[in-house]
């Protein structure tokens, strides 16, 4: 996988809109301004690929890179965010609907915030 050739694909914010998978799908999952986008800058190597916030609740969508071979799905956080209720439900319908889809999601990465206990969210 060469992780220099990688692009900014889209961002969906209703399950309905996001196409078919047609590549393997590596999912970003974790708590709100837990670092998931920080991650996927620091694994490819840039600074600003993926929106990166001091304030939990600014990834409102499922982002997708495009690595040519694989494909990184950001997902919105979960747990506290300053966002109405109506907002975190539809992250959640967004999450499920994504996830409910016949995707070829080839691994989930998990990220959890060791410096707080494990919430029923992140089991």
């Amino acid at each position: 996988m060469n992780f220099q050739i990688v692009s900014f694909e889209a961002a969906y914010g209703k399950s309905s809109q996001i196409p078919p998978s047609d590549l393997p799908e590596i999912v970003f999952s974790g708590r709100s301004n837990v670092g998931k986008s920080s991650l996927i800058n620091k694994i490819l190597n840039r600074k600003a690929l993926a929106r990166v916030s001091a304030t939990p609740g600014k990834t409102a969508t499922i982002n997708f890179f495009n690595l040519k071979t694989v494909r990184l799905a950001d997902l919105p956080g979960y747990g506290y965010a300053k966002v109405s209720d109506s907002e975190k439900r539809r992250w959640a319908e967004l999450v499920e609907g994504y996830f409910a889809m016949n995707r070829d999601i080839r691994m989930v990465i998990q990220i959890c915030d060791l410096r707080h206990p494990a919430t029923k969210d992140d089991m």
